[in-house]
């Protein structure tokens, strides 16, 4: 990609870092006799640790290696490509002990490299699924979302104010010679795109996605009145690579996905009354989307609010509203230009 854009990792900087360099002065201050423990111990004891990594690294390792990976899968320059490059925030849990416990311990680590206790923030625990990233251990989950606190705190905020959220895009403030306000100035430097859509996923794979008329209410949708969904598309997404990168002196931990996302020529759910019998799993997803106006971002970042509910056969409508969970979550991807001149270009710098 062009050497003006800003390093890929960047972008996450303002959402995870804070408690990052924080954690970092408490790691060096620690006494010697107990960071040696930590270090050594921890190393020893858990096998997530045996993959320290820089996150800028991990990350443009993972683009180098999904522009292989979906070459060999079609994805050339000879047209549009349906391959997306997603990040996402969530937790890796541990497959031992308690099955929430996050897979590190919060705070940096300090990990024995070439002789020496160095302090790690960024570890590699699965890739693909495959065991063998961690030594043959068994391998992590990841739980996607944020709590609803952090979703808050990050993006309530819009475009009205300087915010976590506008900081990750790195907006500049207002400018003084102009009087402009903070909610100007941002408005100058992003795009905010707000959708609803109600997403059918099917054990297969498949989904079927209505989006919402801008007349549609939440208050409506929660009762059931659906009549103002738009005209329904059907497509296949399916992952292809994924990485998962534990950053436990931050909040989150990290996913990256390659994954295919593949429309499908079929116009039988033009209505949710076509919609077929065999759906698992209905999503509400209300979203704002974020990028630069003047595209010198490389990612848009969605922040989105879901409403999930399993569909339990033989239940009640009543007891299908019962099981409704709400959710947040904060994903990046990697915009649809950008993921083209991925695939096209050669060098090691993309």
């Amino acid at each position: 990609m062009s050497s003006q854009k800003r390093p890929a990792g960047n972008s996450f900087g303002s959402l995870l870092a804070k408690s990052a360099k924080e954690a970092k002065r408490t790691a060096e201050d620690r006494p010697s006799s107990s960071a040696n423990n930590s270090g050594n111990a921890a190393n020893t004891n858990n096998p997530f640790l045996s993959r320290p990594t820089q996150p800028e690294e991990a990350i443009k390792l993972f683009l180098i290696q999904s522009r292989s990976m979906a070459r060999r899968k079609g994805g050339t320059a000879a047209g549009p490509t349906n391959f997306e490059i997603e990040a996402r925030l969530g937790t890796i849990l541990s497959p031992y002990g308690q099955h929430d416990m996050r897979a590190l311990s919060s705070g940096p680590k300090l990990v024995p490299i070439k002789g020496m206790n160095r302090v790690v923030h960024a570890f590699v625990c699965n890739v693909s699924g495959d065991s063998a990233a961690t030594g043959g251990a068994a391998t992590t989950n990841f739980e996607g979302g944020i709590t609803r606190s952090n979703y808050l705190k990050w993006t309530n905020s819009g475009l009205s104010e300087v915010s976590p959220l506008s900081l990750a895009f790195s907006c500049r403030g207002p400018s003084a010679n102009r009087n402009e306000s903070e909610s100007a100035a941002l408005r100058s430097q992003l795009n905010e795109v707000e959708t609803v859509e109600t997403v059918f996923a099917y054990p297969d794979k498949t989904r079927v996605a209505f989006p919402h008329h801008s007349s549609t209410s939440s208050a409506s949708m929660n009762n059931g009145q659906q009549n103002h969904l738009g005209r329904g598309h059907k497509e296949r997404k399916e992952k292809v690579s994924t990485i998962d990168i534990a950053l436990p002196a931050a909040p989150y931990d990290l996913r990256l996905t390659l994954a295919t996302e593949t429309p499908m020529k079929d116009d039988s759910v033009t209505t949710i009354q076509q919609l077929a019998n065999g759906w698992n799993k209905k999503r509400i997803k209300r979203r704002r989307s974020y990028s630069r106006t003047d595209k010198s971002f490389a990612w848009r970042i969605d922040v989105t609010e879901v409403t999930s509910t399993d569909n339990i056969a033989g239940a009640s409508q009543q007891n299908q509203r019962q099981s409704e969970s709400v959710g947040y979550e904060i994903e990046m991807e990697l915009s649809t230009q950008m993921t083209q001149k991925l695939m096209q270009t050669t060098d090691d710098g993309a």
